[in-house]
């Protein structure tokens, strides 16, 4: 049997019209679909589990990498652009990118040719050529995506808070890859990159680590069929989901103030504190308490007090992705050019807030509060878009 189970029972908002099912498939692929009879675009996105945490030390990038060559052809469609042709031609388009524990895959197209689209696009995980030609033109283009992020600061702040991370951590892995290290290190150290490139995806592209969403204008049991054909003979090896359960940040890599010259005209600060990976919560979601509170922005609020100083215009808290086994709670704002003279002040104001949360203890009725809110946006929830 192609489904090992089948969901029906899919909470969502009444506003929404779609239809949705949950199949598991034999090979343990994790399946949703959506059914929308008024879409003009078809789509479909495909996670794996696997990210740059999950890079050899020797060859940083390789994730990202592997992701870039997947798009180059397969057994069954060996023409480099064969996918990216038949989407354009189409009026679709596809992308990916590579996270610290995810690599996902996505694209839409005209609805009419969901078919289509989703044999190429079940192809990569099936029988990729990871064409040896191609590979010198996509370490290339990955190190052209790194130039690039050289000059963004969002990327400069992570990659900082990722080196001053517990040293031999995975979390200091530099995850976007170069020319040196995709090129010039491995082959100093005598490392053949597209062997290395195969071990990793034979590695951890198993359907057991893999998640898929499919939208398209056919009824569930039309996409189930199509789901099951496609997608079916992607192999499952049984690996384990990776896991990291030592924090980046021990004793001694806390209490550290860094300052980090920006590229653009910025005044920002951020505090970022380790938490345990809450993710098993997920249903009462804890920091959208602590979230809620140290965001808020009425009277009595961080906000407030700090723009009465003039020392801060905007300011947000809530949970930062990390990994399996860890992730952060980050306070993030935007100063003033008063309020940049003024740092160990706001940061004392944040930690005597967090005392007085802490000493007061949490409230049910703001508890209550704040699942009231979230029901009423989920009750009013439109249909989303396509690609959301």
């Amino acid at each position: 049997m192609p489904v090992h189970a089948v969901e029906d029972d899919i909470i969502k908002s009444p506003q929404d019209e779609r239809e949705y099912r949950f199949l598991l498939l034999s090979n343990q692929l994790k399946v949703l679909l959506v059914s929308d009879a008024a879409t003009e675009k078809a789509a479909a996105a495909l996670a794996v589990r696997v990210g740059h945490l999950c890079d050899p030390e020797e060859i940083p990038g390789l994730a990202h990498f592997c992701e870039h060559m997947l798009f180059l052809g397969t057994e069954k469609y060996p023409s480099e652009n064969a996918y990216t042709e038949f989407l354009s031609h189409h009026g679709g388009a596809g992308n990916a990118f590579t996270s610290a524990e995810f690599t996902t895959y996505f694209f839409d197209v005209a609805h009419d040719h969901l078919h289509g689209a989703l044999d190429r696009f079940a192809q990569f995980f099936i029988c990729p050529l990871f064409n040896a030609d191609a590979k010198d033109r996509e370490v290339n283009a990955v190190d052209s995506e790194n130039d690039k992020n050289l000059q963004v600061d969002a990327w400069r702040f992570r990659q900082v808070c990722k080196a001053t991370s517990r040293p031999g951590h995975v979390y200091r892995k530099f995850g976007t890859g170069s020319k040196y290290t995709l090129e010039t290190r491995p082959q100093e150290l005598g490392l053949d990159v597209r062997e290395e490139l195969l071990k990793l995806h034979s590695k951890y592209y198993s359907s057991n680590l893999m998640a898929l969403v499919v939208l398209g204008r056919e009824t569930l049991d039309e996409l189930a069929s199509l789901v099951e054909a496609l997608f079916s003979p992607i192999v499952t090896k049984s690996v384990p989901v990776p896991e990291f359960p030592e924090h980046p940040y021990s004793e001694n890599e806390l209490q550290a103030w860094i300052e980090c010259v920006p590229v653009k005209e910025l005044r920002q600060m951020q505090l970022e504190f380790p938490l345990p990976d809450l993710l098993e919560y997920y249903n009462c979601d804890p920091t959208f308490y602590i979230a809620h509170l140290v965001g808020h922005e009425g009277p009595g609020s961080l906000l407030s007090y700090f723009k009465a100083k003039g020392w801060c215009n905007l300011l947000s808290a809530g949970p930062s992705a990390g990994a399996k086994g860890f992730m952060f709670f980050t306070i993030g704002m935007e100063l003033t050019e008063d309020g940049e003279d003024h740092p160990e002040e706001i940061v004392t104001a944040v930690f005597q807030y967090l005392a007085m949360l802490r000493q007061k203890g949490p409230q049910e009725w703001i508890f209550r509060e704040c699942a009231v809110s979230s029901c009423c946006c989920h009750g009013c929830r439109q249909t989303p878009s396509t690609l959301c």
